[in-house]
């Protein structure tokens, strides 16, 4: 099955994907939602974060996983893995 990371929009966090979570790993898939910088529960300051920020966070967490992703984004989240994919 596949392994998925997901990013929230803005004024979200990775809790906005706890319904979906579900439902695709009794699918099998592999799912990992993640808070950028500054949302959910990241205590980064707003005035602090970049849109390299939120693509840096994206591609560590790309880099950590031992197997490739496709990435969902959801509103800007979308902006932030098209950066990311690049």
């Amino acid at each position: 099955m596949a392994n998925y990371l997901f990013i929230h929009g803005g004024w979200h966090g990775a809790w906005c994907w706890n319904r979906l979570v579900p439902l695709l790993e009794k699918q099998g898939h592999r799912l990992i939602a993640i808070d950028l910088p500054s949302h959910g529960r990241d205590k980064t300051p707003t005035a602090k974060v970049t849109m390299k920020d939120y693509v840096d966070a994206v591609v560590a967490q790309l880099d950590a996983l031992p197997e490739p992703a496709v990435l969902v984004g959801h509103s800007s989240g979308g902006a932030v893995i098209t950066q990311a994919a690049e």
